[in-house]
């Protein structure tokens, strides 16, 4: 029992870490070059969307690392899907900071950012759910 409770919290804890990292790498390789490209506000629709179309692909490729998450409780579930995507926003907004930080001026938080940390979580869970 105790082994299947430590599997269970390594399992998410893991997944959550995963999304994580994988959302600082594409911070670092897609939306700095980006942004420094085009600041015209059409151009945050795209990178909302390329955000969207990334967070599907590691979705499914995380598959192969962490095939399934079992919950034990039916509520936690629900809570993955809320609190993921706000945790993941709020983190990509902190890295989006801590880049830029001796580039310009920026505030810690910038809506945009956070919106494309949510919709990377989003289409990361919803991908893991399809195909998972």
């Amino acid at each position: 029992m105790i082994e299947a409770i430590f599997e269970l919290i390594f399992s998410f804890v893991g997944e959550f870490i995963l999304e994580v990292v994988l959302e600082a790498l594409v911070e670092l390789g897609f939306h700095g070059p980006a942004e420094r490209i085009s600041n015209k506000a059409r151009s945050r629709f795209w990178i909302g969307a390329a955000y969207t179309v990334f967070g599907g692909v590691l979705g499914f490729a995380s598959l192969f690392i962490f095939p399934k998450i079992e919950f034990a409780s039916a509520i936690l579930p629900v809570l993955y899907f809320i609190v993921s995507p706000i945790l993941a926003g709020f983190s990509l907004t902190l890295v989006s900071y801590l880049i830029n930080q001796g580039i310009r001026a920026v505030s810690w938080f910038e809506w945009d950012k956070f919106i494309s940390g949510v919709l990377f979580a989003v289409a990361y869970s919803v991908a893991r759910v399809i195909f998972g």
